[in-house]
């Protein structure tokens, strides 16, 4: 009788180990590897990203862990992001389509010349994510989508002084992707395609003399104190998505999805799109003795003419084209209507 009681204990004491063992491996969060060619000081990581990681996390009730890895720790190069997350290097990122367009052709949209007003990184964002939600932004079957967003409108910036127009015909300028070297051809420059990462030491050995890139993305790289003249007109954005890959958002606990879907979407869109509006006004107030050279209105007026046929190529070029570039203008049209 003793014995049977005692081995009674034993095996209660054992499924008591067993359950403490189940549930504490049920408790532990699964883990999304993040990553981004950005340093980790970046704004936008240090003010928003961030930030909505670790909010997510937090409305996950423990389901999601977020582990990491900026300053391309995972995948160095820009252009190798997305592969890397298909392939499983890392599981989310934010990328940015015009490094590999052939699979993101309806982005291409967003870097057409003159298109956003002024700064026009929130009005982008915003109608970057309805785009979306509309269905018109191809290639994304892949990734679940926590949000879309665009940066301030692209200037050319120059690291010797700059008088007239007529002086930046025929100096080499880097661009981004194809869409961007069309821009730089019709202004009569020679397109240098490159990463936003090498464009500080490009400009220091002279490989290049100027870069078509968003006024934001300057202090991040470091380019800033190799500018001496930013020419302001607006040439287009630099449009992203945030994402996880499909294989590993399926697999997440429903809290994750959940938290995801709280805090993605427009909410998401709208908070980078917001930061980066803000970060191009005050990097256009904040000169420190660069100068800006501002092109005349008649100037203007002939670069519109000069690149509209980009535009027209644009949609041609691109499934449903029409179709898409007129729900962009009505987005564009209804958000100018409510400021």
């Amino acid at each position: 009788m003793a014995y049977r009681k005692i081995s009674t204990a034993i095996g209660a004491g054992a499924l008591c180990v067993v359950l403490a063992g189940t549930l504490s491996a049920a408790a532990e969060p699964t883990v999304v590897k993040v990553g981004s060619f950005t340093p980790p000081t970046s704004g936008f990581l240090v003010d928003v990203l961030i930030p909505w990681l670790r909010q997510v996390e937090q409305d996950s009730d423990g389901t999601l862990k977020f582990q990491e890895f900026w300053g391309g720790q995972l995948i160095r190069a820009p252009e190798k992001q997305y592969e890397g997350m298909l392939n499983g290097l890392q599981d989310a990122s934010q990328i940015l389509p015009s490094y590999t367009q052939a699979l993101f052709p309806d982005f291409a949209m967003f870097s057409l010349p003159m298109m956003f007003r002024r700064v026009g990184a929130l009005e982008a964002s915003i109608a970057g994510w309805k785009l979306y939600e509309q269905g018109m932004l191809g290639g994304l079957d892949k990734v679940y989508v926590n949000g879309v967003y665009c940066n301030d409108n692209s200037g050319l910036h120059f690291n010797r002084p700059i008088k007239s127009m007529e002086e930046i015909k025929g100096l080499k300028v880097r661009v981004a992707g194809p869409e961007e070297a069309d821009v730089i051809k019709v202004l009569e420059l020679v397109p240098v395609a490159m990463g936003t990462p090498q464009v500080a030491e490009s400009l220091h050995r002279g490989v290049i003399q100027g870069t078509l890139t968003g006024w934001s993305a300057l202090t991040m790289f470091r380019i800033t104190p190799l500018i001496k003249t930013h020419v302001d007109i607006p040439l287009g954005v630099r449009s992203f998505f945030m994402g996880v890959t499909k294989t590993v958002y399926d697999k997440l606990p429903v809290k994750a999805q959940q938290s995801m879907a709280k805090h993605g979407g427009l909410k998401l869109s709208r908070a980078m799109g917001e930061y980066y509006e803000k970060d191009g006004v005050a990097m256009r107030k904040d000169l420190e003795g660069r100068q800006v050279l501002e092109p005349t209105a008649a100037e203007l007026a002939e670069m519109a003419k000069k690149l509209r046929p980009l535009h027209d190529q644009w949609i041609a070029s691109t499934p449903d084209g029409a179709k898409k570039y007129k729900a962009l203008q009505d987005i564009l049209a209804s958000i100018r209507g409510s400021t």
